[in-house]
């Protein structure tokens, strides 16, 4: 961060700035002066101007349409005002609008902040106060939730039907008579191309800040050589532009390789479906929960499956059952990939896993290093438990937010929070975060270690488990357990599901309490994670 233009109040203390390495011969070619828009999408609209770079329903939009929609939007944004580090919120379902106007940021040296479309008042007032924004562009499904957060000073760019709102003006209208150039900003690698909340599955959610090298590396370690993106792929799925999974995926990959993206603003398993056949997707991005909905319908729709060559997941563990069950029906691997809006991706399985690693997190990324280190930080021998740190050429930094920035690195090295092992091979195993670690009777459980052994057995679709207060052990063992839509809950189920735990695990690991629970009554995140600091809150005050 070094090099960027930027009042340094807004970073936390330097020596807290995670040590970034470039270790691929890719992540250390790029220019220093070098305006993101031009360089993702600009070269490839002029190596594939013809050729189709969004589907969205039944339309397409060709790489040199695109650029020109991307160069008008730039000038339109000037119109207003809007120019070099000015924050832009973006906050819609993925359309490509949304698209248009994230490049159109990088274009004038803006920087977008990303906002999920359905966050109420006052989540919309955090961000917009947080990140300071100037201006937003949003759909009218969200434009009463902005209004009531009431910023007279915000523009409004609403890019699905009339500006009915002060301040505001329509996409349409706004690039209506705007030229297809544009003049791009000076930026340069050390440029914040990024703006991301966390969910908030641990508190408030927090901005985190992206350079622009730390998006084009993501691209360069992930995208080239764990997913192995072409030209002639078409990246599909449900994953929303403002949730990490999606923003890489869908707005960063793509653009280094000259793939096509297809766009789909709701998930439903059906449609997902024709989708994937409509428009040739070639790869699907889905989180693991999606994946479970689609090879739940009574159809299989194998033949819709005929295009696809590769699935990933992310941002919640992907069941072994559910990519087994994958793998057999339609001959296609799910690769499981561990990211976030901290640090892009650092593990990953990978196509042709051996067997016996099925159920691990894989390997280390290209570019990256992981290792797993004790409570005094010494790197521990493979097999044993412990904290995950991870460094790459990219890393966690905060927004604003000097004691979380305290807590993210230690001598340089990022902390995801998360407990781990790494066997004799070198495959990653996940176990708990450690903000979910249990102590009972002495003993520290990784939750997340317990939640797997429950969500093996056929009647569970997940489950989340935490600590109840308890006057002898402290605490003990508590299961939230989802259960698939053919099974009722039962006392004889609730035996079972004991049992078949103590013959995955420890013993002692087993949860004495059960609690049955509807999918829709577990707390979660607007981008669907399960919000276990809520239950565990929940039991703390019964």
């Amino acid at each position: 961060m070094e090099n960027i233009n930027f009042p340094e109040k807004f970073f936390g203390p330097a020596e807290y700035l995670p040590e970034k390495i470039y270790a691929l011969p890719e992540v250390i070619s790029y220019p220093n002066k070098i305006n993101l828009a031009d360089f993702l999408v600009g070269r490839s609209a002029a190596k594939y101007k013809d050729k189709t770079a969004v589907y969205f329903r039944n339309d397409k939009i060709s790489y040199g349409e695109l650029w020109v929609l991307v160069n008008r939007l730039a000038n339109g944004f000037r119109s207003l005002g809007l120019g070099e580090f000015d924050r832009v919120m973006l906050m819609s379902p993925n359309r490509p609008e949304w698209l248009i106007g994230f490049m159109a940021c990088w274009k004038i040296g803006a920087i977008p902040v990303l906002a999920n479309h359905l966050i109420k008042k006052d989540e919309i007032i955090h961000r917009v106060t947080d990140s300071e924004v100037s201006a937003v562009v949003t759909s009218q499904s969200c434009l009463d939730e902005i209004e009531k957060a009431d910023f007279p000073f915000l523009k409004k760019i609403v890019i699905d039907g009339n500006a009915n709102a002060p301040n505001c003006v329509s996409f349409s209208e706004l690039i209506k008579n705007q030229s297809d150039t544009a003049e791009s900003a000076p930026t340069t690698l050390d440029h914040i191309g990024r703006i991301i909340y966390s969910s908030g599955t641990t508190g408030k959610p927090k901005g985190i800040v992206s350079t622009v090298r730390d998006i084009l590396s993501c691209t360069d370690t992930h995208g080239r050589y764990v997913l192995k993106i072409n030209e002639g792929d078409i990246l599909g799925g449900h994953p929303y532009f403002s949730f990490a999974f999606g923003s890489v995926n869908f707005t960063f990959h793509p653009w280094r390789f000259g793939a096509s993206v297809s766009i789909i603003e709701q998930f439903k398993p059906e449609e997902m479906f024709n989708t994937i056949r409509e428009h040739g997707v070639t790869m699907l991005f889905c989180v693991p929960t999606a994946l479970n909905m689609m090879l739940n319908l009574a159809d299989p729709h194998i033949e819709d499956m005929k295009t696809v060559r590769l699935c990933q997941s992310a941002g919640e563990p992907l069941n072994t059952k559910t990519y087994r069950e994958w793998k057999s029906r339609y001959n296609v691997e799910i690769l499981d990939s561990l990211g976030s809006g901290d640090l892009m991706y650092w593990l990953s399985t990978l196509e042709g896993m051996p067997e016996e690693k099925i159920g691990s997190l894989g390997s280390t990324v290209p570019g990256v290093e992981n290792k797993i280190v004790g409570e005094d930080f010494k790197e521990l021998p493979r097999g044993e438990q412990g904290e995950l740190l991870v460094r790459g050429p990219f890393g966690q930094v905060y927004w604003k937010n000097s004691e979380k920035q305290k807590q993210a690195v230690i001598n340089g090295w990022n902390r995801p929070g998360l407990y781990m092992y790494q066997d004799e091979d070198g495959y990653f195993w996940y176990l708990s975060r450690l903000d979910d670690i249990i102590v009972t009777s002495g003993y520290k459980i990784p939750g997340g270690e317990v939640e797997n052994a429950i969500n093996a057995h056929h009647a569970v679709l997940e489950s989340a488990v935490v600590p109840c207060p308890d006057p002898v052990r402290g605490s003990v063992i508590k299961a939230y357990v989802v259960l698939r839509d053919e099974f009722q809950p039962c006392q004889e189920l609730e035996d079972e599901l004991r049992s078949f735990v103590k013959g995955k695990i420890e013993d002692y690991k087993y949860p004495r309490l059960i609690e049955f629970i509807k999918a829709e009554d577990l707390p979660r995140t607007t981008t669907g994670k399960i919000q276990r600091n809520v239950l565990r809150d929940r039991e703390n005050q019964q």
